[in-house]
């Protein structure tokens, strides 16, 4: 036994003789296939149930459940969803994006290409604007309380709601990589006259306050009021660069997600009327870093291209 390996000494003697009465009696060593149990799904039906998943992603357990029991093959959903997952196939939820017609994705793709070359500095030249509603107690929904059970309904696990959000306020506001602009209480419905009101009263303040240089674009999406033939003339006389903007395309403004950010931090703060709700609003818009705003800008043109465009 010198010439074997450590491993080897380690063997008893008896597992030593019976690997040699088996090299002897079958001629190999290895371990044969065993029996087991026998699967649950037969192949074939788990391969076409694969497929079916495969070929449409909203199939659920429960119709697969139904699909089988037709082929005689009684298992409990459990079972199917462990099969799922040795093929990777797991439950998510599905991700929103804007219904696109034919037209938007030819649209949205020619201007990812002519926008996926641009510059850093091109980017960093844009002043994005958009407008968002904030109701007093409408987000509180994300909140979470940590609880025993059967405590849900004690007065402090309890979250107080009120119909129609217990009121909210419109606001318009606007962002450039340098940081955040102006933010602004948009009074009643908004048409053409007060957008544009708006944008002689903030859209140059926050050029300013935001250092853009000569030649800086203005962005805005395709709403009636925003691409009128009188806000249109206004924009013609206050030489506004305005960026083309293709339709349906609300997921490529970078704005959108600072939005949920404000929403989160004012929520955060339980304002108790709509006074408070704004003046939040102003507070914690002023309070988000630039940083937050370039880290989006960075992909944004690989972003356009590889990820929203259908």
């Amino acid at each position: 036994m010198s010439g074997l390996g450590e491993g080897y000494k380690k063997l008893s003697v008896s597992t030593v003789s019976n690997i040699v009465k088996k090299w002897k009696t079958t001629g190999t060593v290895l371990v044969k296939p065993r029996s087991g149990r026998p699967r649950n799904i037969p192949e074939r039906q788990r391969r076409r149930m694969v497929r079916m998943v495969k070929n449409n992603p909203q199939t659920t357990s429960k119709d697969l459940q139904g699909y089988l029991a037709a082929d005689g093959v009684a298992v409990h959903r459990s079972t199917i969803q462990c099969n799922l997952h040795k093929e990777r196939l797991y439950g998510r939820v599905m991700r929103k994006k804007p219904f696109l017609h034919s037209r938007h994705k030819l649209r949205r793709l020619r201007y990812a290409k002519q926008h996926l070359d641009k510059p850093t500095s091109f980017w960093k030249g844009i002043l994005w604007t958009d407008e968002t509603k904030i109701e007093l107690f409408g987000h509180n929904k994300r909140r979470y309380a940590l609880r025993q059970k059967n405590t849900e309904f004690k007065e402090k696990h309890l979250l107080p709601t009120v119909k129609f959000g217990g009121g909210s306020i419109m606001l318009w506001g606007c962002v450039a990589s340098a940081g955040t602009g102006n933010l602004v209480k948009i009074e009643g419905r908004i048409d053409s006259t007060q957008y544009q009101q708006i944008l002689e009263n903030n859209v140059q303040e926050s050029v300013t306050k935001l250092k853009l240089r000569r030649g800086w674009v203005f962005q805005q999406d395709n709403d009636p009021k925003n691409c009128s033939k009188s806000t249109r003339a206004f924009m013609q006389r206050n030489k506004y660069n305005v960026l083309e903007w293709p339709s349906q395309s609300p997921d490529l403004n970078i704005i959108k997600n600072l939005w949920d950010d404000l929403k989160q931090a004012v929520h955060a703060r339980n304002p108790s009327n709509i006074t408070k709700l704004q003046r939040f609003c102003q507070e914690e818009w002023a309070k988000i870093p630039s940083s937050r705003i370039q880290i989006q800008k960075a992909f944004t043109g690989c972003y356009f291209c590889k990820r929203r465009l259908y």
